[in-house]
């Protein structure tokens, strides 16, 4: 069974807009949650974060709102993975509560990747920085060599999501904001 990223078909997809920071997510999947835009999961801390950085309100829930600001400091997101293909058995674990990139990037799973894409968007920004959210990501070889297939140094951030762990004894917002502001530059 095929399940498609559920942004796949809207004309943000794929930016069009001048791009200095291309953010890399995983995957959000047709069937999940709905979005309005990419890392639209109510706990996931990207938008807070992004806000402190850019000195502006992203509303992650307002697509009018935020598609603006997105073009006007020159920022976008992007997923790894456009598709899957799976047994039906492991698409409630796909589109189901907890989106955990375990379920998605493994042996079981076939991944149809955005790569092509990523690249296109890189090429036609000079200067990009191009930044990964899934912190240390998997070990699975086949996606260790697509993600090395990224035509840009990938700058690695701490995950925003809530499932991702921290440093015992650290407080998981302040230490991804932190470890976000050492490695963005909004210039």
């Amino acid at each position: 069974m095929i399940v498609n990223h559920q942004l796949l078909d809207r004309d943000f997809f794929i930016p069009s807009w001048k791009v200095k920071h291309l953010f890399l997510g995983t995957f959000n999947p047709y069937g999940g949650k709905s979005v309005a835009y990419f890392y639209g999961r109510e706990k996931n801390f990207t938008w807070n974060i992004l806000s402190k950085i850019f000195t502006s309100h992203f509303n992650r829930n307002n697509i009018n709102e935020l598609l603006p600001l997105l073009k006007q400091n020159k920022i976008a997101c992007m997923d790894m993975i456009r598709s899957v293909n799976a047994l039906e058995e492991f698409v409630p674990g796909i589109i189901g509560e907890g989106y955990r990139d375990s379920k998605i990037i493994n042996r079981k799973i076939n991944r149809n990747y955005n790569t092509l894409f990523i690249n296109e968007v890189i090429r036609k920004n000079p200067g990009i920085k191009v930044y990964s959210t899934w912190g240390k990501g998997s070990t699975l070889k086949s996606w260790i060599e697509e993600v090395s297939s990224v035509e840009s140094n990938v700058i690695s951030l701490a995950s925003p999501s809530p499932a991702a762990r921290v440093p015992k004894g650290t407080e998981k917002y302040n230490y991804v904001l932190n470890n976000w502001q050492t490695k963005i530059q909004k210039f």
